[in-house]
């Protein structure tokens, strides 16, 4: 059983990687391109367009802010969407719950009827968070 154990928990261990990898990549991207769109918007606003003069300048310079903007909102979007934050949040409860069961069998001498009760809870954290084990 703790090979089992073990195996669940490098699996759950591996999704809360990817997903804090995701997390970051996605508010990254939406913070820096928003970042970006406000400040081209403001230099623009205090000295005139950034590519050269005149409407095609002027044109540039929004379309650019305007690529920026939606960069920032598809990359929210897709944040919110996904539910990277809420899964992440559920990947890491489930490490924390199989980490918990995997000590409580490694590290004491339990009875028969003790060891039983912690199979139990090993099935109940498979049974709650399959996503993040199989």
């Amino acid at each position: 059983m703790t090979k089992e154990i073990q195996e669940s928990l490098s699996k759950a261990q591996a999704h809360v990687s990817n997903l804090r990898k995701t997390n970051s990549r996605f508010i990254y991207i939406s913070l820096i391109a928003s970042v970006f769109a406000t400040l081209i918007a403001g230099l623009t606003a205090f000295s005139g367009p950034i590519v050269g003069q005149g409407p095609p300048a002027w044109k540039w310079t929004c379309g650019i802010v305007a690529v920026f903007t939606a960069t920032a909102t598809v990359f929210t979007g897709l944040h919110k969407q996904l539910t990277v934050s809420e899964r992440l949040a559920k990947a890491t409860e489930c490490v924390g719950k199989l980490k918990s069961v995997q000590i409580s069998l490694e590290n004491s001498d339990l009875s028969s009827a003790d060891k039983n009760e912690i199979i139990k809870e090993y099935k109940k954290v498979i049974e709650i968070y399959s996503e993040f084990v199989s």
